[in-house]
């Protein structure tokens, strides 16, 4: 495999025969700083092998524009999807051909904005379940809470009720520890990246032997044993319910009498995804912002002060917030997109070369069997298209950006036909926990800025450190 290799005409770190440049990416864990190196050293294109599979880095709005969109490349290569699936199953993640296309088709309807509204609710109850965590965890301020952890679990109970309409305290079970599992989740983003580097981990039974290997295993066999639970009560069902909950995920993959749309064992691994993919993200998502409002205080004073201009001052404060009121929080809206333009949750979007393409504006042949991944990390920081690239900066997002402005260079929930199926609903529900919280607490930083920028390469975003901040309870706040 090393000697029918594929080659390219990119420049990218030397080479070591059979391995290639597994030496370089055996740092535990890889972070971006690596991809940043890499970038600086060698461009918007960079080639580097995984033993003998070719990867590319691709940086450039125009040749992501190509991939993602012109091309209508939707492969995820199996370097990514088979470890992915040791943990995960068959899901949207990593499914690829016709199997991919039936659920995401099935999938797509249940997240279309019509919905959005019928999800209010358990946003709701998730920022309610969030700032009493964070009260709790900072005990008043006085000592630093990890964002992570509540969140997720705040996440975890939305998706519960948004996504199945079982009451989360069913499933999610009193005694679970939370920082516990929340490390676990980042732990196994950890994992699956060193699976693709070492090659002896992808086998399930070396990987029991290992004690982070035994531990991930229980969590998701767990998760899994949730979702199954969940399938078995929809099963039970004699009939149809409300026709407004009929287009619930649950509800469209299982129909009463344990009909389900898929196989089985596809329903079950596409929840336990679901689970995962809607809990991560937002977690992450929710612990920069709050981080980086810590740290730029004058941002987080407009953000309050928007939030006084839309749900006033009196004793209606902490009321939930309709779409309306949502829909007109720009100043917030803003600090979410720079946010996730300094730290996309997903820093890396794998395509597999199905047939040859060429990049660089038709400069450089990349061959069929390669490996492309998108990094917007990178993409995001490209000072031709947001200058001053390191400097947290709102407003480049909120009088809209203009018409000079590359399509593709802003990419946080991905483009194309393979984009994140859940992006309204992320987008709306990370919006509600934020205006929740930031009603009752003010931030202070802890974790610094360099804290934020040491991030590992993972499936999504995960500093290496934990990120905390101080929460300060507002006088009005009456969690």
């Amino acid at each position: 495999m090393w000697a029918t290799r594929p080659h390219v005409d990119i420049p990218g770190p030397p080479t070591w025969p059979i391995i290639g440049n597994v030496l370089d990416l055996l740092e535990d864990p890889v972070t971006l700083h690596k991809f940043r190196d890499f970038h600086r050293q060698y461009g918007d294109l960079t080639r580097f092998y995984v033993g003998p599979k070719l990867v590319i880095m691709v940086a450039h709005p125009d040749d992501v524009q190509h991939v993602l969109v012109t091309s209508k490349m939707v492969e995820r290569d199996p370097l990514t999807t088979n470890v992915m699936r040791t943990i995960v199953g068959d899901g949207l993640l990593t499914l690829n051909g016709s199997r991919w296309k039936t659920h995401r088709k099935l999938i797509n309807p249940t997240f279309h904005s019509e919905l959005l509204g019928n999800f209010l609710e358990a946003f709701h109850e998730g920022g309610l379940f969030l700032s009493e965590r964070l009260a709790r965890d900072s005990a008043g301020g006085a000592a630093p809470a990890d964002v992570h952890a509540p969140a997720f679990f705040a996440a975890l109970r939305s998706i519960c009720s948004a996504a199945t309409g079982v009451d989360p305290d069913r499933l999610i079970p009193d005694d679970v520890a939370e920082h516990e599992v929340s490390a676990m989740v980042a732990d196994g983003m950890t994992l699956m990246q060193k699976m693709m580097v070492r090659p002896w981990l992808r086998s399930k039974l070396l990987l029991r032997l290992t004690s982070q290997g035994r531990a991930i295993f229980k969590y998701y066999a767990q998760l899994r044993e949730r979702v199954e639970e969940v399938i078995a009560m929809r099963s039970a069902a004699k009939e149809e319910g409300p026709a407004k909950t009929r287009r619930r995920l649950l509800e469209t993959l299982v129909k009463p009498g344990g009909q389900t749309v898929l196989p089985v064992s596809e329903v079950r691994d596409e929840l336990v995804t679901m689970a995962l993919t809607a809990t991560d993200t937002t977690a992450v998502c929710i612990s920069y912002v709050l981080a980086v409002l810590a740290l730029h205080p004058e941002w987080q004073d407009a953000a309050h002060r928007e939030l006084k201009d839309v749900f006033g001052e009196g004793d209606d404060y902490l009321r939930a917030a309709s779409i309306a009121e949502l829909a007109s929080l720009r100043v917030l809206e803003s600090i979410i997109k720079e946010t996730l333009r300094l730290f996309p949750v997903v820093p890396l979007i794998p395509r597999m070369v199905t047939e040859d393409i060429w990049l660089s504006r038709g400069r450089v042949l990349v061959p069929k069997g390669a490996m492309l991944a998108m990094v917007p990390f990178l993409t995001h920081r490209l000072p031709q298209f947001f200058p001053d690239p390191l400097r947290f900066d709102p407003s480049r997002f909120l009088e809209g950006r203009g018409d000079e402005d590359h399509p593709c260079s802003y990419l946080p929930f991905g483009l194309g036909a393979r984009n994140c199926v859940g992006s309204q609903y992320a987008r709306l529900e990370i919006k509600v926990f934020l205006a929740t919280v930031l009603r009752r607490f003010r931030f202070l930083p802890h974790s610094r800025w360099e804290d934020l920028e040491h991030t590992a390469l993972t499936i999504t975003l995960h500093t290496v450190k934990p990120i905390e901040v101080y929460c300060v309870p507002l006088q009005e706040s009456g969690l």
